[in-house]
C-alpha cells in the first residue's frame, strides 16, 4: 500500500472531503484525487503540509505502514487544545452578552437619570399662579 492510500485511509477514518483537504493544506484543485487515482507518489513537501494540519496522524504509518493510524499522544494534545478553545469561546460569547447588558442597562440608566433632572427642573421652578398672583409694582 503506497502512502497516498494510508492518507485516502485517514481521511476516510476522519470524514474529511478531498475538497477540504486540499483546500487545508493548499494543494491545487483535484490533486489529491489525481494522486490517488494513478497511485502517485507524495512528495516531502506535501506530506511537511500534512502533518503540519493533521499532526495526529503518524507520519510512520504514513511512509511505511508500521504502528497506528493515530498517534495517540498528539490526538490526546489535540483534544484537549480543541476542548480548551471550545470553552473559550463559550465564555467569550457569554462576556460579549455581558457587556451588550450593560451598555443597555447603562444607556436605561442615563435615560432615568435625564427625568429625574427634568422632574426635578420642573419642582423648582415657581408655579404659574404663583407668578400671576403676585402684586405688580405699579399696584403699591
Amino acid at each position: 500500500m503506497k502512502p497516498i492510500e494510508r492518507i485516502s485511509m485517514y481521511l476516510q477514518f476522519r470524514n474529511i472531503s478531498p475538497h477540504s483537504f486540499e483546500r487545508k493544506i493548499k494543494l491545487s484543485n483535484g490533486y489529491y484525487a489525481k494522486q490517488l487515482r494513478n497511485k502517485g507518489s507524495v512528495g516531502s513537501d506535501i506530506l511537511i503540509k500534512i502533518h503540519e494540519h493533521y499532526s495526529e496522524l503518524n507520519m510512520l504509518w504514513v511512509l511505511t505502514g508500521e504502528g497506528n493510524m493515530i498517534d495517540e499522544s498528539r490526538a490526546n494534545s489535540i483534544m484537549q487544545a480543541e476542548e480548551f478553545t471550545f470553552k473559550y469561546e463559550v465564555e467569550n460569547i457569554k462576556l460579549q452578552n455581558l457587556q451588550e447588558d450593560v451598555a443597555q442597562l447603562n444607556t436605561a440608566l442615563k435615560d432615568k437619570e435625564k427625568i429625574i433632572s427634568l422632574y426635578e427642573f420642573m419642582l423648582n421652578q415657581p408655579s404659574v399662579s404663583t407668578i400671576t398672583q403676585q402684586p405688580s409694582p405699579n399696584s403699591l
